[in-house]
């Protein structure tokens, strides 16, 4: 019994020293595809909160598009000019072109 134990603690020390580097090569190898990855994880949820940002945006000049509409329609073609309501739909509409323009 002991013989067997000196046999297998012989060859634990004859292999450990190329085990060891393998495993330090490995923990090295994991941590810079863990960073790599990462990475990668950060890009797709800017590019993503981007692309939903400007979803939102378009979305809204929609609403104020057909708000828009609803507000002009009853007024006679003198009154849409000066009605507040309108101004202020189609100042909107503006600002949200402008963002989306930036972008």
């Amino acid at each position: 019994m002991k013989d067997i134990r000196e046999r297998v603690k012989k060859e634990i020390k004859k292999i450990w020293p190329k085990a060891e580097k393998n495993l330090a090569r490995l923990g090295k190898d994991a941590a810079r595809l863990m960073k790599k990855t990462e990475e990668n994880i950060i890009e797709m949820y800017a590019e993503a909160k981007k692309q939903t940002q400007e979803v939102v945006w378009k979305a809204r000049r929609e609403k104020l598009y057909y708000d828009l509409g609803r507000s002009v329609a009853p007024l006679l073609t003198s009154d849409q000019l000066k009605n507040k309501n309108v101004l202020r739909l189609s100042q909107a509409i503006r600002q949200l072109d402008k963002k989306l323009r930036k972008k």
